[in-house]
């Protein structure tokens, strides 16, 4: 059976997959609940792909809602779980973050590089932040910020809001070098890679 993908925009893109997988929590919670009941979708899994406030903002509402577990990269999950402060990239950065309120969430399962959940592996992509990770099953990319669209092509985050714009480059060729059919980008539309 082809898992589907059904795309939900807010502050970020969230991606609701048919196999009850949610990847970040940018969107409210009332247009998860509308697209699961429309397509029958019990949601098991809020992948999150880094700790910005856009992707993370809804995390607490949705977990309470459908009762999910929280799957975060090692190096993000004290800061998701409230326990760090988020690192920012500069001065824009840290206002915004500042202004913006994220209820911590607790991370269920902490996910090293190669680690495999629900067959997505994890792919540890930094730069952008310091344990931004993609997440991989059937030729399908969920990159979060660590490739974002512009034109229908994947292009490298903003580099106001990345840490480490090396880092992040070498990160970026990494996950191209995967070769996936689709890449669903933190924003943006999905790009289509298939020949």
């Amino acid at each position: 059976m082809v898992m589907e993908v059904y795309v939900i925009r807010g502050m970020s893109n969230s991606y609701l997959t048919s196999d009850g997988v949610l990847i970040d929590a940018g969107v409210k919670v009332n247009d998860v609940v509308r697209l699961a009941r429309k397509h029958g979708i019990d949601i098991k899994y809020l992948f999150i792909t880094h700790y910005h406030f856009d992707h993370t903002r809804y995390a607490y509402d949705i977990v309470k809602v459908f009762n999910c577990k929280v799957v975060a990269s090692v190096p993000e999950s004290s800061v998701i779980e409230g326990r760090e402060r988020p690192r920012t990239a500069g001065f824009l950065q840290s206002v915004v973050s500042s202004l913006m309120r994220v209820r911590p969430v607790s991370v269920d399962v902490r996910v090293n590089d190669g680690d495999v959940v629900e067959g997505y592996k994890a792919i540890f992509a930094p730069g952008h932040t310091p344990g931004s990770t993609a997440y991989f099953k059937d030729d399908l990319l969920f990159t979060g910020d660590a490739i974002t669209e512009h034109g229908g092509r994947p292009v490298l985050p903003p580099r106001g809001f990345t840490l480490d714009m090396d880092e992040a480059t070498r990160s970026f060729n990494k996950l191209l070098s995967l070769r996936p059919r689709v890449i669903y980008p933190g924003h943006g539309n999905p790009i289509s890679l298939s020949t």
